[in-house]
């Protein structure tokens, strides 16, 4: 059994897995993660132990959670991170060797995101959008007969609804709107590249825009095989007339991998 752990800007997710099945997901939005993973832990398994949890952390490090889980539920704790991805490489297994190129400081959420992805589609050579605060898109190449499958760089932009925040802050007379709403109540319409008003402008510069931007980068790399992630991933793919993979949880999936690794050392 492993404990996998994903804390995102806006939102921190967990989970069990089992090999490669990951079980039910949980999903927190508030302050105390610490209080959160516990929760979880004891409501799941009460009284057992983890043989490995796989931490990915974006915010700030939190040493205290990171005792809690060494001391109360886990064998065994990795922290990923670029120093982690070099320990990986160093091992020599080939499913590690797209973590060779990951640049210093690189968020963990992407890492992990990269291996999952490389380990889906191994022949492809991958574009992976991951649609959260951040918008991020990673350059995957597969492995060839003369390399092994690598990293090779990838863009990080606003996400959708950073983009409405930073609008409503920055712009005095712009209130805060929640493009959800919008989403969901013109979910089966085109959005008109010309707003008439507020809404559908802000949804014309940003959810059109965040949609040409995607269109953009398929253009220059066509040969690609795409896959979406993220709490809008669905949305953007059903609008896209292109063929999408959307893949739920891929960072988790990832951090699976990892996990499936140091239990079988």
């Amino acid at each position: 059994m492993y404990l996998l752990i994903d804390i995102g800007n806006t939102a921190c997710k967990a989970a069990f897995a089992d090999d490669e099945k990951i079980g039910k997901v949980f999903r927190y939005a508030g302050d105390d993660i610490r209080q959160f993973v516990r929760d979880t832990c004891e409501s799941e398994y009460p009284g057992k132990k983890a043989w490995v949890a796989v931490l990915s952390n974006v915010r700030a490090d939190d040493p205290d959670l990171e005792a809690m889980l060494r001391n109360e539920f886990c064998d065994r704790l990795v922290v990923l991170d670029v120093a982690e991805c070099d320990r990986l490489v160093e091992t020599g297994l080939a499913q590690f060797e797209v973590l060779a190129n990951m640049p210093e400081g690189m968020g963990a959420d992407r890492i992990a995101a990269i291996l999952a992805a490389n380990n889906l589609f191994p022949e492809n050579d991958l574009m992976v959008f991951d649609f959260g605060t951040a918008t991020t898109v990673e350059f995957i190449n597969c492995h060839k007969e003369n390399s092994p499958a690598h990293y090779i760089g990838g863009s990080i932009s606003l996400g959708l609804n950073t983009r409405y925040r930073a609008l409503s802050h920055f712009a005095e007379r712009i209130p805060l709107l929640n493009p959800r709403d919008f989403m969901e109540f013109h979910k089966d319409e085109k959005i008109c590249p010309y707003g008439t008003d507020l809404d559908t402008a802000m949804a014309a510069g940003n959810i059109l825009g965040i949609m040409f931007e995607i269109e953009g980068y398929q253009r220059e790399s066509p040969e690609r095989t795409v896959i979406f992630t993220g709490g809008d991933a669905i949305y953007f793919a059903e609008k896209l007339k292109s063929s999408i993979f959307v893949v739920y949880n891929l960072v988790l999936m990832g951090l699976s991998q990892i996990a499936q690794f140091y239990a079988e050392q």
